[in-house]
Order: C-alpha cells, then structure tokens, then sequence
C-alpha cells in the first residue's frame, strides 16, 4: 500500500470531485490541496468560509494530512489549536489522531469527518465566544486530559501514568480477572474497553507519552 506522498496524490482527484471548492495545486515541487471550505450547520445556516491548504504527511494515511487555515482568521497561536512553530492547524490530539487512522483514512474522510468539525468548533468560538463541541487543550495538556478521560483518573496524573504504563507493557488480562486499576472490580466492568482502545496507540507512544506526562507533573 502506498503511503506518505505517493498515497496522497492518489487520493487528491476523489477529493477535488467530493468538495469542488478544492482544487491541486502546487507548491514547493509538490501537490497539495487548496482551496475554499463553507461552514455550514445542520438548518442550513452559512456561518464562515475559509481559505486552507491540505499538504501531504510522511506517513498518511495511517496519521492526518497537515491543514493549514491560509485566509487569516484564526489566531495563529495554541490557544486557538493552531501549531506556533509551523501554523498548522491541531485537529486533534495525536493519541485520537493515530487511533483514527490506525486502519487509514482518506483525504475526503479526512475533511468530512475532521476538517469541518473543526472549523464549526472554532468559528463558533470566534462568534460565540466558546468551543460548541467541547476541547482538549493544546499539546500535552490535551494528551493527558484525552487519556484521563478514557481511563476515568481525573486530575491523578500518578494514576494516569501508571495505567498508561501497564497497557503498554501487558497482554490483556482476562475478563473475570481483578482490574489492574486496583479497584478490584472485574476488567470486563471496569477497564476492559479503555485497555483496548489504548492498546492500538501502541507502546512507544503509550510509554512516550507517560513518561512526557510525568516530566511535567514532576512525577520523575
């Protein structure tokens, strides 16, 4: 299979035909795609639209495409989940993003199930003055807040990272087994889907991420 460049020049002409407000393009020897995106919402209401830029990434379509949003209307700042370093906008958090694309994603599923979302979620901010659907928050703050939520640890970063360490470094324990949490309920009760959701994050990441997660919170 294709991946990195090479897949996504592949997928570039779906996309142009799904949302023909985007277009190829070149930009630095490569194509990308660029173009215009509405922001819509379900009574028909037009709300924004958006000049962006959809580049190719090392390794699509198992991780996003970059976006960038190029008409200037979104503060290029964290605080606005755009990267300060390289404009980029941050769609998601990246154990969510390589959960997403663990199977691939296409360039149109990309935009239809992420893009868009996105820029409803940050046009209402700039309208309404709040995130409709809700947020992480950017960088490492947002990965730690998206693993205490699915492992149900609240603000106890020992515990997030804890968890996070046996999921990396174990095989799943069987359903009637103790939970490894300690709660001494059963696993299939207890943390049996969050284990199998974390696991496809896989173990260098998992153990990356707690071992970044516990830096900060002074744990080590």
């Amino acid at each position: 299979m294709s991946r990195g460049y090479d897949a996504f020049v592949l997928q570039l002409e779906d996309a142009c035909l799904a949302f023909p407000s985007l277009s190829r393009a070149t930009q630095n020897g490569k194509e990308i795609l660029k173009g215009m995106i509405s922001v819509v919402d379900g009574n028909g209401k037009h709300w924004e639209d958006y000049a962006i830029e959809i580049h190719s990434t090392e390794n699509f379509p198992n991780r996003f495409p970059s976006l960038f949003e190029t008409s200037g209307k979104i503060p290029k700042i964290g605080d606005w989940h755009i990267y300060e370093d390289t404009f980029a906008c941050c769609v998601k958090v990246k154990p969510e993003e390589i959960i997403r694309c663990k199977k691939g994603i296409t360039i149109t599923e990309y935009i239809q199930e992420e893009v868009m979302p996105y820029f409803f979620n940050q046009t209402h901010r700039r309208v309404e003055g709040y995130y409709i659907n809700g947020e992480y928050g950017h960088g490492l703050l947002g990965v730690y807040e998206f693993y205490s939520d699915v492992l149900r640890t609240g603000k106890d970063y020992r515990a997030t990272v804890n968890l996070l360490h046996f999921i990396a470094m174990n095989v799943q324990p069987l359903r009637t087994s103790i939970c490894f949490c300690g709660s001494q309920n059963k696993f299939r009760n207890c943390h049996k889907q969050a284990f199998e959701k974390l696991k496809q994050i896989g173990r260098e990441n998992l153990l990356s991420d707690a071992n970044e997660i516990a830096k900060t919170a002074g744990l080590v």
